[in-house]
């Protein structure tokens, strides 16, 4: 049962049915339940697993809490930790890092539904509990809610144990308004995914599968097509969850900030994975040293975060490349910074000298100190426009680029990829049907561009008015707010019939 298949539409409305019939004090019992058994459909053979996963870190955390000698409390925690991490690295890097061994033993094992987002969680509780971030949850059954609840345990949002564990044990009645927010949340996720993704998915397997025949402009087109889909498919599972959290009244971390308006990598990573890259911040990044140790230390704590960033998507040296043009982005980008900011301010020379010119008798009254006030603030306006259009493109650009290691099968392929896109470009590809030989057949195509134009209006709003998507439409007119909500839901109905891929980051 995927968030995707009829099954889990029927499952959805009962679950959360019951949850509001039921008295509050077994609520949480419910939704342990569903949440096995939502589990269960997907990965059955190992829900032990996700079981004795669940005993170590609550033993481990309620144990921290209890004893008092300090060595004791470290000596417990690193030993659950470290039975998380071997439970990870059994499961998901065995295989890879014999390859890198050169060995030829292969353990073959197969990759457990939800596991690098189900150990991280757990990890923050065990950690949380020695510094003192978290109080020891005593009730195993709302902990193993905490760790298998259903929405999250496939790909996150990654919670701390001190912002959802409280919510289990709140009082919560069903809030018409919340629902709604909750239900726009999930019809722009299903948006994402059904309509955006399933078409970008076509096209992108399409493409890299018989990448030696394809021209540059296919490859290019591709990428951008890449580009967009692992932002929809992971930002709309986030919604999606995100959205039945929110109906049921379970506050959960944003876990998109609309990236690709980013500024810098640096504040794509701010952006992107929200959960993610505060986790790591927060339990490597902080505890390596963070900026506090020097210049040089800051740059080795950064290359580490990322490739660690890269392997915890996957077991490749696709993603160890990836996570290191990461990292190493940020770290050239603040090496250049001083330089940045030079060009940044010479090419918005001429934009200011033209906005002073052009606004001159634009702001005339009869208070000469007002007037200059004006035309300076129309002048920084246009400078820091320009200024971040610019840093806007190279950052798209950037990460477009890195998009190529993360959806290639191996590294000789990425390098392949990139080869041909700046070896063989023609101009000539741009105008003879390229763009509609690329899997997707001109219908389709024209229907993806619709939607992704959608997209961007609801991301450009959301990133001028501060809001996420369930607040977009707050004060529009009521004949606008339904014309969007029908558009979208009539987009998502013609878009059934396409094959449903599973979510990107559920095999992580």
């Amino acid at each position: 049962m995927t968030l995707t298949s009829i099954s889990f539409y029927i499952f959805l409305p009962i679950c959360i049915l019951v949850y509001f019939l039921i008295p509050s004090r077994f609520r949480y019992v419910w939704l342990l339940f569903v949440s096995y058994f939502f589990y269960s459909t997907l990965d059955g053979a190992f829900v032990m697993l996700l079981v004795v996963s669940t005993v170590i870190t609550w033993l481990s955390g309620n144990t921290i809490s209890i004893v008092e000698k300090k060595k004791i409390k470290i000596l417990i925690m690193i030993i659950g930790i470290m039975f998380n991490i071997m439970m990870l690295f059994i499961y998901k890097y065995e295989d890879f890092f014999l390859a890198v061994a050169k060995s030829d033993i292969r353990l073959n094992l197969i990759l457990p539904a939800g596991i690098s987002f189900y150990t991280f969680q757990s990890l923050t509780y065990i950690i949380d509990i020695y510094r003192g971030d978290a109080k020891p949850e005593r009730n195993f059954f709302k902990y193993a809610l905490f760790v298998s609840f259903f929405p999250l345990i496939l790909s996150g949002p990654i919670e701390r144990a001190s912002h959802l564990l409280p919510q289990f044990s709140r009082d919560v009645k069903f809030d018409v308004d919340r629902a709604k927010d909750g239900l726009k949340l999930m019809l722009f996720g299903y948006f994402l995914k059904i309509v955006i993704v399933a078409r970008m998915a076509i096209l992108t397997d399409f493409v890299f599968t018989d990448y030696l025949n394809k021209n540059s402009v296919a490859l290019i087109i591709a990428v951008l097509a890449y580009t967009v889909q692992i932002y929809c498919d992971f930002a709309g599972y986030s919604s999606i969850a995100i959205g039945m959290s929110k109906i049921m009244g379970f506050d959960i971390i944003k876990n998109f900030n609309q990236p690709y308006f980013a500024v810098s990598v640096t504040d794509f990573w701010r952006r992107w994975h929200i959960s993610l890259s505060t986790w790591f911040r927060d339990y490597l990044y902080i505890p390596l040293g963070g900026n506090r140790k020097g210049r040089i230390r800051k740059y080795i704590n950064i290359m580490i975060v990322f490739i660690v960033s890269g392997l915890w998507h996957g077991a490749n040296m696709t993603f160890v490349v990836w996570g290191f043009l990461n990292g190493i982005y940020q770290v050239i980008g603040d090496i250049l910074k001083p330089v940045k900011l030079k060009v940044l301010s010479l090419l918005c020379k001429q934009a200011e000298s033209n906005g002073a010119n052009e606004n001159a008798d634009t702001f005339q009254d009869n208070n000469p100190g007002k007037t200059s006030h004006k035309k300076e603030s129309v002048v920084q306006y246009q400078r820091n426009h320009l200024a971040r259009i610019l840093q806007t493109l190279v950052t798209f650009i950037l990460i477009s680029f890195t998009w190529i290691f993360f959806r290639s099968s191996s590294v000789y392929e990425a390098g392949e990829i990139i080869k041909r896109i700046f070896s063989s470009f023609s101009y000539v590809n741009l105008f003879d049907g390229t763009l509609w030989n690329v899997g997707l057949g001109v219908n389709n195509m024209l229907f993806a561009l619709a939607a992704i134009v959608i997209l961007i209006i609801a991301d450009v709003l959301c990133e001028r008015k501060k809001c996420d998507v369930s607040g977009l439409l707050l004060n529009t007119k009521a004949v606008v707010r339904w014309a969007v909500y029908y558009v979208m839901i009539l987009m998502i109905l013609l878009s059934m019939n396409l094959n449903m891929t599973e979510f990107i980051y559920s095999n992580f």
